[in-house]
């Protein structure tokens, strides 16, 4: 797991109903299976915001970005690089 995906994985935890342990988080597990609701996405929306200092447009808080822990990590990537270049 890189470093992007490990931070993202934190925010995930921390949001998490039952979060799920830090070893072995299966980055293609959907987030909702990880106890992450819909209330956990818009607090995911906001920690990642305040952390990686990027905005995420209205049309990127979609199921598909919110789908798995990858997802939502290129998707972070991809905004940090587009956001800053």
């Amino acid at each position: 797991m890189d470093p992007l995906m490990a931070s993202v994985a934190q925010a995930v935890r921390r949001r998490a109903e039952a979060p799920p342990p830090a070893a072995g988080m299966d980055p293609d597990a959907e987030l909702s299976s990880l106890g992450v609701t819909s209330l956990g996405v818009a607090g995911l929306v906001v920690d990642l915001e305040e952390e990686f200092s990027f905005r995420f447009p209205a049309d990127a808080v979609t199921p598909e970005v919110f789908h798995t822990l990858r997802t939502l990590t290129d998707s972070v990537r991809a905004l940090c690089r587009h956001q800053s270049g």
